[in-house]
């Protein structure tokens, strides 16, 4: 069946339903899910779409058709899209191999160059998950395989870590915005999914007080006492936090009734169990799904406390 094709890109989201024959509730909800499709925004946060978001729209419409999972679908629509000539914003395929190699060759002007020319050529979010978010895991394993020194890992560490540091600062919480803790659980040094999420919030509007790693539980809770957040949210990625972690949650249930308490982490995505955690909420095994339920809860009616 052959597809109307629009004539210019600033498509509205009706225009897409009607190219596409996907709703506009499905739209948004694979936008916020998927990543699929990939809107601008005008200056009055309306949603504007071009002709590759329609391509992209489409083509993960039919591999859902054909059986595919819908996160599977997104991801080869996307994968498709940036291996073809042309295909891509700034091609993130090949700016993640030449921003690894920057890395891994202490090369900071390089880095700094390519770190640049992805945050301009994408939305934040877009950015973190398709560069940021797989060279730190490519990063990890080649240092768990030998091929990467300490040295080399450290240094990828720190010059994302500065970068992420420099975007939390470009934002001023309103002094209305809802407040959100973040913590790494005690023992628990890696930090750089949850300090990702600390700038997201920031660019949704939602203040945040940034503990950072291995923040013993007592100063947890002291601190989700004196700061009154409407959401805390945790780092859980050892054994021994999966196991620590209905404590704790149940412990800022009391000493915090008016919070709820959002968790995540490589512990929180490989225990099943975690995720119906009584007084919690699991935030997803990634970025956008962490985003997403921490800024719901949030922004969500308070009622009372529990």
């Amino acid at each position: 069946m052959s597809h109307p094709e629009p004539a210019v890109d600033g498509l509205k989201i009706a225009q897409v339903e009607k190219l596409t024959g996907v709703g506009v509730h499905t739209l948004r909800a694979w936008e916020r899910r998927y990543g699929v499709p990939r809107p601008a925004r005008s200056e009055g946060k309306q949603r504007l779409y071009s002709v590759q978001d329609v391509e992209l729209v489409r083509r993960m419409a039919a591999l859902a058709e054909s059986g595919v999972s819908l996160q599977r679908a997104a991801r080869t629509a996307l994968q498709e899209l940036e291996t073809r000539p042309g295909g891509g914003a700034t091609n993130p395929a090949g700016l993640l191999e030449r921003f690894l190699d920057a890395l891994l060759d202490y090369d900071e002007r390089r880095a700094i160059i390519l770190w640049n020319d992805v945050m301009e050529s994408n939305d934040l979010l877009t950015a973190l998950e398709r560069m940021v978010v797989p060279a730190l895991v490519q990063v990890g394993e080649a240092w768990h395989q030998g091929t990467a020194g300490v040295g080399q890992e450290h240094f990828a560490t720190a010059f994302i870590r500065a970068r992420l540091d420099g975007l939390s600062r470009q934002v001023t919480p309103m002094l209305d915005a809802p407040v959100v803790l973040l913590a790494c659980l005690a023992g628990e040094r890696h930090e750089l999914g949850l300090l990702m999420l600390h700038v997201l919030l920031r660019f949704q509007g939602v203040a945040t007080v940034y503990l950072g790693q291995d923040v013993p539980d007592a100063s947890l809770m002291r601190s989700a006492q004196e700061v009154m957040p409407r959401v805390v949210g945790l780092h859980a990625g050892s054994t021994d936090a999966a196991l620590r972690l209905p404590g704790i949650v149940s412990e800022l249930t009391r000493v915090a009734p008016q919070a709820a308490v959002v968790f995540g982490g490589r512990a929180a995505d490989e225990t099943p169990a975690l995720r119906s955690l009584a007084g919690g909420m699991y935030g997803g095994p990634g970025l956008r799904d962490a985003l997403d339920v921490t800024v719901r809860a949030a922004r969500r009616p308070l009622m009372g406390v529990r």
